[in-house]
């Protein structure tokens, strides 16, 4: 194994295990949510987010990316920080004032005036963690930024489970939210490289230049994760909003992997295109999209077979109508897996107007389907609408990206997954039927069926069984 592909490897295992570890911790508290403040407090909780979402995109533009970007290629990397930190801010102070305007458009989706002004001081501290994130990721730092991450998610949690314990509802779980940020930045700032330094006016042009089609990429993507959401306040009450979003967080272990790639890559990928290395981004993409898939297929399968019963006994009865939109859901991960890589290496091969007419064109089709089918089928036509959007996003992404780099499919590895993934059936369809239901049978019919999965590809698979042992042995702190 090359050197790149063992720092591409150290710095994708830093960001899965950290992924892991945020995804747990938030897959156990969200159960404690469900079951202490109900469906309703969830579904305000998660339509708080979906604005947090969109706005910190507005705070953005696509900065983060052009900042990132321009760092990489090594020119005036003080004066491009200093850049993006003084356009940041007054962005923020930009979008602030026009929602305090504005604020009063948006009250039929169920978001108090209180909740409102509380959103325009989290954005405010976001936008700050988010220009340091920036700074530590360019730097080549991914290890640490992964685990500030981590952190930030602990703290978080910590903070939202005493709030939510001791009666805070909604704020509680807003003021976890705002003390992660707050424990990210005083980290930050002692591990940031550069420094503020006077920049030019061809600075700003320069960041602006890549910029605008990377915010509108990001826009889209954010849209994807939360325009659901909204379309559901409207159309229902709060408590399907809850119910969603639960399906929808449930769903995110699909993409630990391929997340953790995409964290990794674009930092990667930017350096190798700059050096002129395609022959390294295309071998990254090959082997990034197999092990990309390897937990989205059998959670597929496990949520098919599984999913009304987890939904029951995890997060209560109210939640367990979920559950057909819980494996649309699942299906849409999987092809977002895909898709978020194809995005990732556009971007990053600076492709950025094509990554974003992909992206436009899946939430085109997601927003009219969504109007069309949520007040007809409920949450699986929000499903519904959302595996939509994601299949045709892939597809134009992939048409535009084949012309950049040849992309190969590991026939092997995916015929081993699959392999797994049927062996891992014929056992857990039958237990389903016939063991009787509870919550210990379907963890244990959980466990099993992963276990069985893993152990089968392992055999099966010599190139992954080769990574998990040469991953033993990499130098973590180099």
């Amino acid at each position: 194994m090359s050197e790149k592909e063992l720092e591409v490897q150290r710095h994708g295992i830093m960001y899965l295990i950290s992924s892991t570890g945020i995804t747990l911790l938030g897959f156990l508290a969200t159960m404690f949510y469900a079951h202490w403040v109900g469906a309703g407090i969830l579904g305000q909780y998660f339509l708080f987010l979906s604005f947090f979402a969109i706005a910190c995109q507005l705070t953005d533009l696509g900065i983060g990316y052009a900042t990132m970007y321009r760092i990489c290629e090594g020119k005036t990397p003080d004066e491009y920080f200093a850049a993006s930190l003084v356009i940041r801010l007054l962005l923020w102070v930009f979008v602030a004032a026009a929602m305090l305007v504005y604020k009063n458009y948006f009250g039929t989706l169920g978001l108090s005036d209180s909740l409102w002004v509380i959103l325009i001081a989290v954005l405010g501290i976001s936008t700050l963690v988010s220009i340091l994130s920036t700074a530590i990721s360019a730097s080549n730092r991914l290890g640490l930024a992964a685990s500030v991450s981590l952190i930030d998610n602990i703290t978080r949690i910590v903070f939202q489970v005493i709030a939510v314990f001791l009666g805070f509802q909604v704020f509680g779980l807003i003021g976890g939210l705002t003390a992660g940020l707050l424990t990210e930045i005083v980290i930050d700032l002692k591990f940031i490289d550069y420094h503020l330094k006077k920049f030019h006016w061809s600075h700003v042009k320069s960041i602006f230049s890549f910029s605008s089609w990377a915010f509108l990429s990001t826009f889209c993507t954010i849209l994807f994760d939360n325009t659901n959401p909204l379309i559901i306040a409207y159309f229902m009450p709060l408590s399907d909003v809850g119910i969603f979003g639960v399906c929808w967080t449930f769903s995110v272990f699909a993409l630990f992997v391929s997340t953790a790639l995409c964290n990794t890559l674009f930092v990667k990928v930017s350096r190798w295109r700059s050096a002129g290395d395609w022959n390294a981004i295309t071998i990254a993409l090959s082997r990034a999209t197999s092990y990309g898939l390897i937990l989205a297929i059998p959670m597929l399968i496990g949520g098919a077979i599984l999913g009304s019963r987890l939904l029951y006994y995890l997060y209560g009865a109210s939640f367990a109508v979920g559950a057909t939109a819980l494996v649309i859901i699942i299906g849409a991960r999987i092809v977002q897996s895909v898709f978020q890589l194809y995005s990732n290496f556009l971007m990053a091969t600076d492709h950025v107007r094509h990554q974003f007419f992909g992206l436009f064109m899946g939430i085109v089709v997601n927003i009219i389907l969504a109007f069309i089918l949520i007040p007809i089928w409920g949450l699986p036509g929000a499903a519904i609408a959302s595996l939509s959007n994601v299949i045709i996003s892939t597809i134009i992404c992939w048409y535009y990206l084949h012309k950049v780099i040849p992309i190969y499919i590991e026939m092997k590895t995916m015929k081993d997954i699959f392999i797994s993934a049927g062996v891992m059936t014929v056992v857990i369809l039958p237990a389903s039927l016939l063991l009787n239901q509870s919550l210990l049978t379907t963890v244990t019919m959980v466990g099993t069926g992963g276990a069985i999965y893993m152990a089968v590809l392992f055999i099966l698979n010599e190139q992954i069984r080769g990574d998990v042992m040469k991953t033993l042995k990499i130098r973590w702190f180099t």
